[in-house]
């Protein structure tokens, strides 16, 4: 299963709206964008692919305490075998009224 998938299905369980590569005209109080960053194949000495690794950032919208979520979030994910590079918080934005919270993950996977 690609990375995307497995991220669509958490967030579905989680009864978030969830949007890739783009930002929703009118959001809910709760939403998701995923954006894919890269896939990677890790290369050895026979210069044949080991393994494809799949980086998505996930931008996490809210407008209520994030912290919650970001728990039950990081939970699945690892329940789901996606690995967390990298989390943080980017900031409050008093106009739309949205905390914003990224968390970077990556998926290894063979690509044979």
């Amino acid at each position: 299963m690609e990375c995307l998938e497995i991220l669509v299905s958490v967030f579905r369980r989680l009864g978030m709206e969830v949007f890739t590569g783009t930002w929703p005209a009118l959001p809910a109080s709760d939403y998701v964008v995923l954006l894919p960053l890269v896939d990677v194949y890790d290369l050895h000495a026979d210069n044949q692919p080991g393994v494809e690794i799949q980086y998505v950032r996930v931008n996490l919208f809210s407008q209520e305490n994030y912290l919650p979520l970001v728990y039950r979030l990081l939970a699945l994910l690892r329940q789901n075998d996606l690995t967390v590079s990298e989390r943080r918080y980017i900031g409050h934005d008093p106009e739309a009224g949205y905390h914003h919270y990224v968390v970077e993950v990556a998926l290894t996977t063979d690509p044979h």
